[in-house]
Formats: C-alpha cells, structure tokens, sequence
C-alpha cells in the first residue's frame, strides 16, 4: 500500500482534503477482519495516516477523504459505512477511557487527602510530644503530604486533555465524507 498526500494543505470554504492512493480498495481494511464491509476494521496504517493527517487539519469546518484506486470491489459506500462504523468505535472506547482516567483522578485524590491529613497531623502530633522535631522529618512529612496529592491533581487537570482531544478526533472522523476516485 502507498500512502501519499499529494495534496498540499488546501482550504476552500472550510474545507480540509485528504488523498490516499491505493492499487486496490481492499488495502484499505484490515486484511485479517472477515467481517463484512460495512463493518470491518480499517488497515491500521490506513487509519494513522487518516489519523495523522486530519489532525493538522483541525480548523477546518468540513473534511473529505479522497481514495484514489486502480481497482476494487468495494464501493464508497462501503468504505464510508466502515470509516463510521471504526472510528464510532474508537470514539466510544475513548470515551469509556476517559471516563475511567476521570473516577482514577477521583479515587486517587481522595486517598490523596487522607495521606496528606495524616501526615500534616503527624507532624503536629511529632512537634507537640518532642518539641523540637528533627528538620529532616519534619521537612520529609511535608514533602510526602504534597506528593500524595501530586497525581491525582495532575490525573483530573491535565489527564484528561488527550484523552477528550483524541475521541474528539475520532468523533469529527465518523464524519469524514469518503470519495472514492478510480484511476
């Protein structure tokens, strides 16, 4: 399968294109997926390339994907129904993703705030009974209260940006327009 772009980042009317160029249609689905047309795994080469390419392509309001081929059975259609069909799936698994990496964000902070109530209270309860706690304690009980909070912070603030931006991505490619052009 050869996969180029020969068509220069162009955008008429908010439009983004993709070409592909395939000998036949059928390298465009995962060769080892019996099932049929409308509902077969894209070739997972295929996909990155789609994947990639329309991520640069962002702004644009509408995309097309252009398959060029010297022969195929199977028709636009066919390929449409199975680019929705895989790219739906992949959206729904990435939502399924983030919504586990949200309630692991969650689970973590909470036990985030015990490890650090507990050790904020410990170093109290050290410092009333020996009056003078020893600097490298004291300083390792704060340090050990802040890195328990540490990940889940960072799990509910920023671990979920790609994981939103990916399904959001492959939710706009179920709805990419397929043509498909015979050489």
């Amino acid at each position: 399968m050869r996969l180029l772009n020969t068509h220069r980042s162009r955008r008429r009317r908010g439009t983004a294109n993709v070409n592909i160029h395939v000998h036949d249609l059928a390298q465009m689905f995962n060769s080892f997926d019996p099932s049929p047309f409308w509902d077969r795994d894209l070739d997972r080469k295929a996909a990155e390339f789609i994947e990639d390419e329309f991520t640069d392509k962002r702004s644009a309001d509408h995309w097309q994907l252009h398959v060029y081929t010297h022969e195929g059975i199977a028709s636009a259609a066919d390929l449409q129904a199975a680019i929705e069909r895989y790219y739906e799936r992949l959206a729904l698994s990435t939502r399924l993703n983030l919504r586990e990496q949200i309630r692991f964000g969650e689970i973590a902070l909470l036990v985030g705030v015990a490890v650090f109530s507990i050790c904020i209270s410990m170093r109290g309860i050290l410092q009333s009974t020996l009056h003078a706690l020893p600097r490298g304690l004291d300083e390792g009980l704060i340090v050990l209260a802040w890195i328990a909070l540490w990940r889940p912070v960072e799990a509910l603030a920023y671990g979920w940006v790609p994981l939103y931006r990916r399904r959001r991505l492959y939710q706009r490619l179920a709805r990419v327009q397929v043509v498909v052009r015979v050489k």
